[in-house]
């Protein structure tokens, strides 16, 4: 639903088929370029739950067939990735090696872009997506991309952020330290992946060109600052951490970091909690809301 314009376009239901042994389900394999493991897609397939914490669009919906949408769903210790554009009955549903632990997804110079981790380190990986049958959609390749981060600070517990800033992709990392079980956000870096090259290079980056990127659990976005009164100085704003009652849970943050001079600061945001809360009582992440461009 567009928040503004409350325009609406109904996704299919997390499968069309009623049963496994449905006739129309259509199944594929692919191997993992640069790895060894396989990635399996298939549509009509048995009725599965899905939950999506994370969605990223190709373009518009207003595009109509040229808008892909492309969901993470977390369920049942599952994590799978769900592909649909208008004209599908059904969601294009993959999983495998590459979608284990999920970090972020995003639509980056016409392919799908997934960071994801391992126990040991994170994974960049490419998608390319085809025409399938009856119009749908359907992954025509998977390819693990080797990289080259730069060292972070030992101690640090990071998490990263992906966004497409300017046809490029960068790489916003957030790393959090303190001495309490749950610790805020004490540094930020930004890093511009160079996609031509093998292995992928980071190159930290200290100015967005007097742009502005928007950060939450649920969407990620670049702007042109010129755009809006009031906002320069190349911020990041942050709406990062989880909302709890409990006390031991990790503070929620809200912070701007500057790109040029590296300072992070709060800004004023009322969020009250009973504004947050789904009908069962369960507390929401907050997202940002962007307007037409």
């Amino acid at each position: 639903m567009n928040a503004f314009s409350q325009d609406v376009v109904r996704l299919p239901a997390p499968s069309a088929a009623t049963n496994s042994v449905d006739t129309q389900s259509k199944s594929l394999s692919l191997p993992i370029a640069n790895s060894s493991g396989v990635m399996n897609c298939g549509t009509n397939t048995a009725y599965r739950a899905m939950s999506f914490p994370k969605v990223a669009l190709s373009s518009s919906p207003e595009s109509g067939t040229g808008c892909v949408v492309a969901a993470i769903s977390m369920a049942k210790d599952t994590t799978e990735l769900a592909l649909w554009r208008p004209g599908m009955e059904s969601w294009c549903v993959c999983y495998g090696s590459c979608v284990g632990k999920f970090i972020d997804v995003i639509f980056c110079r016409g392919k799908l872009y997934m960071f994801s981790s391992s126990e040991l380190t994170e994974d960049l990986f490419s998608f390319e997506l085809s025409e399938g049958d009856n119009g749908g959609l359907m992954v025509s390749r998977v390819e693990r991309r080797h990289k080259e981060m730069p060292e972070v600070t030992e101690g640090y517990y990071q998490n990263w952020s992906i966004v497409e800033w300017r046809g490029k992709l960068l790489v916003v990392a957030t790393y959090t330290g303190g001495a309490e079980v749950w610790q805020r956000i004490v540094e930020v870096r930004v890093f511009e992946a160079s996609l031509s090259t093998e292995p992928v290079r980071f190159t930290e980056i200290k100015s967005l060109d007097g742009d502005c990127i928007f950060i939450s659990p649920c969407s990620c976005k670049s702007f042109r600052s010129c755009q809006y009164d009031g906002v320069g100085g190349d911020p990041i704003y942050f709406i990062d951490g989880y909302l709890s009652a409990d006390k031991n849970a990790r503070p929620f943050d809200k912070l701007v970091y500057n790109v040029k001079d590296g300072t992070m600061a709060p800004f004023a945001a009322d969020m009250p909690e009973d504004k947050l809360q789904a009908p069962d009582g369960m507390l929401m992440h907050p997202t940002w809301l962007f307007l037409p461009e």
